[in-house]
């Protein structure tokens, strides 16, 4: 047995033999079970300090034992001694020293400030089945010295950072107690201890200590409270115990560890998903354990973590964090890290990707009944992809008689589990079980089957497939459509492979097949039968025709899948009625499209995006041809042409013809395709000749080299065509390309770039690039150039931006590699990038500097009307003012656009920071100003939507709704406008309550709501007083029934008293339409009105079947008596008799001109028959012959017909004869003035003339002869009219002694100051000269105003209006 041996302050060796004190204490330990014990009595330190209770570790080779209990030191003897049950072994097992178990939290708090981990659940860890990133052939070791972990136990093992195996620290502290085979000691107050254990490989060499190690532990004792002694162990490890206060002791013995250890490197692999919550906001929670532990902890950065094919979502990919630091920081960072995953990854995302896709099927079961089962009870869910077609990876072939195939997982397909973590490595466990089975069971066999048979086989939705499987145990895998295989593979248990070929071969054989030779239709095209076959098929492709008919005919059709093969198309369908359709459409369709409608136009590849860009459009829109440019893997370089017609503008829109075109459509395809094969070669042509040249570019520079090419031509017109990188290949160090050597990227190789384009563009970008490449090859002799500056910590998520997304883009922009490090940016590169890079960061962080936020307390009720719809207003605040306003998801807004949140910082989580926001805050963000007027605006956009947020509900019939709304929801929309209010009802889709009512929501202003609920509550009342009813009226009632414009049944309704409103009226009374057969009639109201509308349409209709009819003879010249001026007579007399009068049309002739129809009561027809009379009789005139000459004079534009009409109930006519023409200004002036009216153009001093002409008043007249002149009138009223005529005759003929004067002005838009506001001017002017004046109505004509009176007279008239005119009206 070892003995110990004190380090106390002295110089003795680490082994020895057991010193006399030892052995004494020995021997008390034997006789431990006579010990006098001392009373259990609680210490008032154990309840201010109370110590870590011990407990058992299940998978430390080191274990403290059951029982162990530890109290503070002045407890510590008075507590009741335990013995432990004796070995079966008369000698002492070393190896179970009492040691402390450091993986324990409740034994080790003080070491672990971090959050405390939850329990792990008993089930090895949804990623561990796999090898971290980046860890290859890495042998892990067993945790503290211990055996590697099983395979189920958990995979965070500690990996070695060199990949090799070697011993890992056991450092475990521990208390004493009492055991078979290390002397105990009694606990006493105040005296505390603790011990860690190490292998000797754990400790630093003697040649690496500072300082002796008795010195380190002597070092240690003085400047600690406790007492550190070293002892020697079981199996050759050394043991350091700490004795004294709690937190003394191990504090000491963390000094300990620190000094003396050897440091350790500990790579504990994690889930990547988990990686956020290692880092922190901006690294908080890898410092903070740091701090805690002393530990150095790396995590890999993003840029470092290559993870092609993998989602950060998938808990199955892990990275290493590497820690380092002595053995107890090790641990215990260890174990704060693995409590952060275990709380993180409580649910995960696993996927199975070392799983063969030919396994698919049988993991999923027949219609997937297998995976139901594994969800089954569980909150999972699992995802086998669909794998009856393969893509990529062909299945193996089938292998030798009584062998197993080989089938090798493809790494971009997986299975998929979600869910709780216990239950998904369940059902992980589970697949990889039935996996293993699959691969002891599975074999395959090959068939050949037509390929146009394979989608029957797969059926719809591969139900084909499930049944299959179902009935057989097999499974098919299909050939890929761009493969030309026709082999299929079926696998399964070999017993049932025959099985299943039988049935694949018995679907395959249902199906009906046509074969259709596209060439043979045209076998005289002039590009050859097999070419235009292959031009018209892509075509069709294109245009999406043979979609179409495989919908149209549920039919399959298949296509020539190689360039050279016969163009046969073959189409296959259950149905063989619907295969002779099929063939016979595609024959139309193929007809339709002969030579004459296709031109094929070699074009060189080069110019084949510019044509679609500069000609296609215009090709459809001027002559109708559609360009198809051949895809970018065809190496065909014509393009073709296809006549559509003059209205094709989209795919959808366009219909394939399927006749045979005639002779006159053939002339216009020719002529539309030689119109658009000119406008080709003009673009082609029209350039400058084709260049190549090729230079050799390091293989490192060959994507700065792609890039700057694009760069330098991005500002090109669009009419110029860009220089085109058309080749990349590798070369060796000389040129040459290698042969027999696997593709390099090093520092020699290069790559052969070839640039293409038009005349000298080529070789001047060549130059560019030559240029870019000498001062990338001298930046590159900088690289090692580092510039660090210091950059606030605090905005470092800013500078990082979303999964890094912001400081790639500075790394892009300016060629350089930037780091950032615990509030220190370095940028490394050339000097002069750097800088630029460096000045643009550090702008950056003094906007930042200047950056505000405000929090806003806004409840949540108001957060939608505030956002706006699709987030319209926030977008707009964010626009203005250049900051972030970011509402809390809580709302659900569904407009809400990313351009509203946050970008989360690549440092810390990947999630947005909303987390923390509460529901009813607003955050915004941005530069101080422009955050100060943003939130300025929208507490003002927060008051309006509160005074606007008055609401109220009113309930109305569901019936009642489409009234409420009217057509096109005219209605509605009139009470919104009327109101004010936002008036919301219900959709269709919403139900009623159980009395067939609904609620419409208005809200606005108090006022607003108030007068939009009043408006409903009383529509609502209305409605629920209305009643229906309805009655027959025979059609031919209707009309007269419904009267002129409406008027008759517009005065029944007001009558009976409803609504004189037009739109309610047309819902009070509804008269079918007039096409219809139908004679009921609708009436709709309160029950009052609906039985006064009835009662008034029956009696209407009563008296229209008793009327009669009367026919008087009027001579037509009297019929305009009975009429009236817009007809207002004839109304009178029918309101008056209540009888209705048809007056014969001017275009009818013979007798029945003069026939006057009356309608009516016989009653009222007499008394109306009477009056007509007697007004007819009444009208008789007597007749005045009046001068020709002097009628324009007397009638003074129909002023005196109006007076005499107005005062004495007389009208005149002139029995049938034209009034004389009236001499007019304008014939005056064209007569008199060969000058023209002045133009705009022409200057001031040209422009003030005017035209004056006077001639006496007989000289103007030059009618002769007389005109009669009808008066008609009551006789008293006739005479009156006679009077008045002969005294304007009189005074018309003594006014033919007077002159007449014409005056033209040079400007027509002056007339209007002649006549003055209301006509005062011109009336002035009458007055003043006693002269009689007409002003032309269109004086833009060059019209005279004509000026009638004395000579003096119209001379002083002219010139009152010149004055007039020339002081602008005034």
């Amino acid at each position: 047995m070892a003995a110990e041996s004190s380090t106390n302050g002295t110089n003795e060796p680490f082994l020895s033999e057991a010193s006399a004190a030892q052995r004494l204490q020995e021997k008390h330990t034997a006789d431990a079970a006579h010990l006098p014990m001392v009373e259990d009595a609680i210490d008032e330190e154990d309840i201010a300090h109370p110590p870590p209770s011990m407990k058992l570790s299940s998978t430390s080779a080191t274990m403290l034992e059951d029982g162990a209990q530890h109290v503070s030191e002045k407890a510590a003897g008075k507590q009741k001694a335990k013995e432990e049950p004796t070995e079966p072994s008369s000698k002492p097992d070393v190896s179970r020293s009492i040691v402390l178990d450091t993986k324990s939290e409740d034994a080790f708090p003080a070491l672990g400030g971090g959050p405390k981990p939850q329990a792990p659940a008993p089930v090895s860890m949804a990623w561990g089945g796999r090898k971290p990133l980046g860890v290859a052939n890495a042998v892990p070791n067993g945790v503290n010295g211990q055996a590697p972990m099983s395979s189920t136990s958990s995979s965070r093992a500690s990996t070695p950072a060199s990949g090799k195996q070697t011993t890992t620290t056991n450092a475990s502290v521990t208390s004493h107690r009492r055991g078979p085979s290390i002397p105990q000691h009694m606990p006493i107050p105040g005296r505390h201890s603790e011990r860690i254990q190490f292998a000797p490989s754990q400790l630093l060499p003697r040649d690496q200590l500072k300082k002796p190690l008795q010195d380190v532990i002597r070092s240690i004792n003085k400047r600690s409270k406790a007492t550190v002694e070293m002892k020697l162990g079981p199996s050759g490890t050394i043991i350091f115990e700490g004795t004294g206060p709690v937190d003394a002791a191990r504090q000491a013995l963390r000094d300990v560890a620190k000094e003396v250890g050897s440091k350790q490197s500990v790579k504990i692999p994690i889930p990547l998903s988990v990686r956020p919550y290692i880092i922190g906001k901006q690294g908080s929670v890898v410092q903070g354990i740091t701090k805690r532990t002393g530990a150095r902890i790396h995590v890999p950065r993003a840029e470092e973590i290559a993870t092609p094919g993998f989602d950060d979502d998938d808990d199955s990919v892990t990275i290493d964090v590497t820690i380092e630091g002595d053995a107890v920081a090790a641990e215990m960072a260890r174990r704060e890290i693995e409590g952060i995953v275990n709380e993180r990854t409580s649910t995960v995302n696993m996927r199975l990707r070392d799983i063969p896709e030919e396994y698919y099927p049988f993991i999923a079961g027949p219609h997937d009944t297998r995976i139901r089962a594994l969800e089954d009870g569980r909150q999972i869910k699992v995802h086998v992809p669909q794998y009856h077609t393969w893509s990529g990876q062909p299945p193996p072939q089938a292998p030798p008689s009584g062998r197993l195939p080989q089938f090798e997982p493809n790494r971009g397909s997986h299975i998929r589990i979600s869910g709780e973590r216990a239950a998904a490595q369940v059902a992980r466990l589970e697949i990889e079980r039935q996996v293993e089975q699959l691969r002891r069971q599975i074999t395959l066999s090959q068939l050949a089957i037509n390929r146009g048979q394979h989608q029957f086989i797969i059926g719809d939705q591969g139900t084909s497939l499930h049944d299959l499987l179902e009935e057989t145990g097999c499974a098919v895998i299909l050939p890929p459509s761009t493969d030309d295989t026709e082999m299929l593979t079926i696998t399964g248990p070999q017993d049932n492979i025959d099985l299943a070929i039988e049935k694949i071969m018995n679907l395959a054989t249902s199906m009906h097949m046509a074969s259709i030779d596209i060439a043979k239709q045209h076998a005289n095209a002039p590009a050859g039968a097999q070419a235009h076959a292959r031009a018209l098929t892509r075509y069709l492709q294109q245009r999406q025709a043979i979609e179409q008919l495989e919908r149209q005919f549920d039919a399959r059709i298949v296509l020539p899948t190689t360039e050279n093969s016969p163009m046969n198309w073959e189409v296959y369908s259950r149905d063989g009625k619907n295969t002779i359709r099929a063939r016979s459409d595609i024959m139309n369709l193929i007809n339709a499209h002969p030579p004459t409608r296709l031109s094929q136009v070699p074009v060189d590849p080069f110019y084949h995006q510019h044509l679609q860009q500069q000609a296609a459009q215009r090709m459809r829109d001027d002559f109708g041809v559609h360009l198809l440019l051949p895809e970018e893997h065809n190496q065909n370089s014509h393009v073709i042409l296809v006549y559509e017609g003059p209205d094709t503008t989209s795919t959808s829109e366009y219909t394939l013809p399927r006749q045979r075109p005639s002779p006159a459509e053939v002339a216009e395809f020719e002529r539309a395709l030689h119109q658009a094969q000119a406008l080709v070669q003009r673009l082609v042509q029209g350039n400058q000749q084709l260049n190549s040249r090729s230079f050799n570019v390091p293989s490192k520079f060959h994507d700065k080299v792609v890039k700057q090419v694009n760069r330098e031509q991005q500002n090109l017109p669009s009419t110029e065509i860009p220089v085109q990188v058309t080749s990349v290949s590798a070369n060796n160090v000389n040129g040459a390309p290698a042969t027999g050597e696997p593709r390099r990227t090093s520092e020699s190789a290069e790559h052969l770039v070839t640039l293409r384009g038009q005349g000298e563009s080529v070789e001047n970008l060549v130059q560019k690039l030559m240029s870019f490449l000498e001062r990338e090859k001298a930046d590159e002799l900088e690289r090692g150039n580092v510039t660090s500056f210091e950059f606030p910590q605090k905005y470092a998520n800013y500078l990082i931006g979303r999964k890094g997304e912001n400081i790639n883009k500075y790394r892009e922009e300016f060629d350089v590699d930037i780091q950032i490090n615990d509030g220190r940016v370095e940028i490394k590169g050339p000097v002069a990038k750097a800088e630029l890079a460096k000045a643009r960061i550090i702008a950056l962080s003094k906007k930042l500097e200047d950056e505000a936020t405000h929090v806003l307390k806004i409840k949540p009720q108001y957060h939608k009307d505030m956002i706006g719809a699709k987030g319209a207003q926030v977008n707009r605040l964010q626009d203005r003012y250049n900051v972030r306003v970011q509402f809390p998801r809580t709302t659900g807004n569904v407009g809400e656009d990313r351009s509203i949140t946050d970008g989360a910082s690549e440092v810390g989580s990947s999630k947005n920071n909303r987390s923390s926001q509460a529901p009813d805050e607003v955050i915004i963000r941005g530069p101080r100003r422009g955050a100060d007027e943003a939130r300025d605006e929208l507490l003002n956009l927060l008051q309006w939507t509160i005074d606007n947020s008055h609401t109220s509900a009113v309930s109305v019939a569901q019936s009642q709704l489409p009234s409420l709304i009217g057509q096109g929801g005219r209605e509605m929309e009139s009470a919104r406008l009327e109101t004010g209010a936002q008036i919301d009802v219900p959709g269709s889709r919403d139900t009623a309550d159980p009395t067939g009512r609904v609620q419409i929501q208005i809200k606005g202003t108090k006022k607003q709501v108030e007068e939009a609920t009043k408006l409903l509550q009383q529509k609502s009342k209305a409605f629920d007083d209305t009643i229906s009813r309805s009655i027959d009226v025979d059609k031919k009632y209707h009309k007269a029934l419904i009267g002129s414009g409406g008027a008759n049944i517009r005065s029944v309704v007001i009558a009976a008293g409803g609504s004189d409103d037009r739109r309610e009226l047309a819902r009070t009374v509804r008269f079918p339409r007039p096409e219809s057969a139908e004679n009921t009639i609708h009436v709709e109201g309160s029950k009052t009105v609906v039985e006064k509308i009835i009662t008034a349409i029956e009696d209407f209709v009563s008296q229209r079947e008793n009327r009669a009819t009367e026919i008087l003879e009027i001579a037509p010249e009297k019929h305009r008596l009975l009429i009236g001026r817009g007809g207002e007579t004839r109304r009178a007399l029918e309101s008056q008799f209540h009888i209705s009068i048809d007056v014969p049309r001017l275009s009818q002739e013979g007798a029945a001109r003069s026939r006057v129809t009356l309608v009516g009561q016989s009653a009222d027809l007499d008394s109306a028959k009477a009056h007509i009379l007697e007004l007819v009789k009444e009208q008789e005139g007597s007749t005045v012959q009046v001068p020709r000459r002097l009628h324009h004079t007397i009638s003074d534009n129909g002023q005196f017909f109006r007076h005499l009409k107005n005062d004495h109930k007389v009208t005149v006519d002139h029995a049938g004869e034209q009034p004389p023409a009236r001499l007019s200004g304008r014939s005056r002036s064209r007569q008199n003035d060969s000058r023209a009216l002045p133009l705009i153009t022409d200057q001031q001093e040209h422009s003030n003339g005017h035209s004056w002409e006077t001639v006496d008043h007989d000289e103007a007249q030059t009618e002769t002869g007389d005109i009669p002149w009808v008066l008609r009138g009551s006789p008293e009223n006739i005479t009156k009219a006679q009077n008045a005529l002969q005294r304007a005759m009189d005074q018309a003929q003594s006014q033919q002694q007077s002159s007449v004067g014409y005056l033209i002005l040079p400007d027509p838009r002056t007339y209007r100051f002649v006549i003055g506001q209301g006509g005062s001017q011109i009336n002035a002017i009458r007055r003043q000269t006693g002269c009689k004046i007409t002003v032309p109505r269109d004086q833009a004509k060059g019209e005279a105003i004509e000026i009638v009176g004395s000579k003096d007279g119209i001379e002083q008239a002219k010139n009152i209006i010149l004055e007039t005119v020339q002081n602008g009206g005034s």
